[in-house]
């Protein structure tokens, strides 16, 4: 069964009191009576809020079930029990989408595993920065959401263990993902929400994350599309409707708040369940070769033979030409527009213009650093007029989604550079020119909520 056939399948499937510093009596007196220009502190009163708001007893999550989650042991060592458990973590699924290389990565330690093979965990310096950042993640987003929030609870034990993997059951299905959260909070409201953090020293994730808080857009970066695919899965494991990606990156953190989409969880879960179907086979041609030796043979010997294996693996030609843009665009809330066919063909013809001009400039911009504004310059102008025209020939809004026939857009003016005032959300921009001028038509732009695309 291909990928194509199990999506079909899945379309079935839905669901202290503050320290005073001493000073002298001249000090004293040359404030007194000035205590009303002088800002109060409130550091430390704000600090013993957010303290009494975070438990000391991380506690599981209501809702789950005796056989939907595993507890850590906080005296035994973390690697070894991580080694022990069978299910992909919600971390692990979203590389699937990053390309067939990184899928087969995730197929070979798989594979390893199954045999007992797997390459012994290790902390490396990107795992030792997130887990040292993440009180200050904790912390940081304390001090930002606390009125909003009643509790909140680390899932950890008091020496930074790990304390629960959840695996809620997906419908009359057992879960074959288990998710190692960062934490969860009961807001105002009563309700529990998902909270994981991440912390980064670089800059890249920047405009993806705006780019999704302004317009819901998630595939504006393959690397925020996969922690968008953890988050989902995670509220999946779960059993939760909200999750909130915590961002520290640069001067200032930023929150991202995930709503649970079931058809993007369930074609995602598809996806999942090929990848281990692909798991088993590779395993069964292993077990069934008399020339390997599992009892003795290398880890790097059989890594390679892993990846030999794959060479012919079909799931992994269709990974190679997957498109995640294509593939999951239709989770995205999506304005259509109505418009008369000479509209359209005006409007097309702009947006063409457009990104062809955006592509010049870009193009220059790398070839020519040191002259970029001569260079440029000519291009820009002509955005400039390109945009004028938009402004006055048709009722664009900002930071919204829309389709164009086979096309999805976002416009945003209040872009510094002017050739990122129009993004091309598809991969690349198709246009028909349309030879029948038969319907005239008003402009109109449909009714945001009636049109909005849910495609499971």
């Amino acid at each position: 069964m291909n990928i194509n056939d199990m999506l079909t399948t899945a379309k079935t499937i839905n669901n202290g009191a503050k320290k005073v510093n001493q000073q002298d009596l001249y000090t004293q007196q040359v404030i007194k009576g000035l205590e009303s220009f002088i800002p109060v502190p409130d550091s430390d009163n704000n600090k013993q809020t957010n303290v009494s708001k975070m438990s000391k007893i991380g506690r599981k999550l209501p809702g789950i079930k005796k056989n939907e989650y595993f507890k850590f042991n906080s005296k035994v060592d973390f690697s070894i029990q991580r080694g022990t458990l069978t299910k992909f973590g919600a971390s692990e699924v979203g590389s699937i989408f990053l390309g067939a290389e990184a899928a087969a990565e995730l197929i070979v330690s798989r594979v390893l595993k199954s045999f007992g093979k797997e390459v012994p965990y290790k902390d490396n310096l990107h795992i030792k920065k997130g887990k040292a950042l993440e009180n200050l993640g904790f912390d940081e987003f304390l001090r930002i959401y606390s009125d909003n929030i009643q509790v909140l609870h680390k899932n950890k034990y008091a020496n930074g263990i790990d304390k629960y993997n959840y695996f809620k059951r997906v419908g009359r299905l057992d879960n074959i993902v288990g998710a190692t959260i960062d934490g969860w909070f009961v807001n105002n409201q009563g309700e529990a929400e998902l909270l994981e953090i991440k912390c980064s020293d670089s800059n890249y994730l920047t405009s993806a994350i705006t780019e999704y808080n302004q317009t819901g857009n998630f595939l504006d970066s393959k690397y925020f599309f996969k922690y968008y695919v953890q988050a989902q899965v995670q509220l999946a494991c779960t059993g939760l409707s909200k999750c909130n990606l915590f961002f520290l990156i640069g001067d200032e953190p930023v929150n991202c708040v995930i709503e649970r989409n079931n058809g993007f969880i369930g074609k995602v879960m598809v996806y999942i369940m090929t990848l281990d179907m692909e798991v088993e086979r590779i395993c069964n041609i292993i077990n069934s070769d008399k020339s390997i030796e599992l009892a003795n043979i290398d880890i790097e010997d059989l890594t390679n033979h892993i990846k030999l294996l794959l060479q012919d693996s079909e799931f992994c030609s269709e990974l190679a030409e997957l498109n995640y843009k294509d593939e999951f665009i239709s989770f995205i809330n999506i304005v259509k527009l109505n418009i008369g066919a000479e509209e359209q063909e005006l409007l097309e013809k702009h947006l063409v213009d457009i990104q062809s001009k955006q592509t010049e400039i870009e193009k220059k911009e790398k070839e020519n650093a040191k002259e970029l504004y001569a260079l440029t310059k000519s291009d820009k102008d002509v955005l400039k007029d390109i945009f004028g025209k938009l402004s006055m020939e048709f009722s664009l809004t900002d930071n919204i989604v829309y389709r164009l026939g086979k096309n999805v857009f976002a416009l945003n003016s209040g872009k510094r550079a002017i050739k990122d005032r129009f993004k091309l959300i598809t991969d690349h921009y198709d246009y028909y020119y349309i030879n029948d001028i038969s319907s005239r038509r008003k402009f109109s732009i449909s009714n945001p909520v009636s049109s909005t695309s849910y495609a499971i």
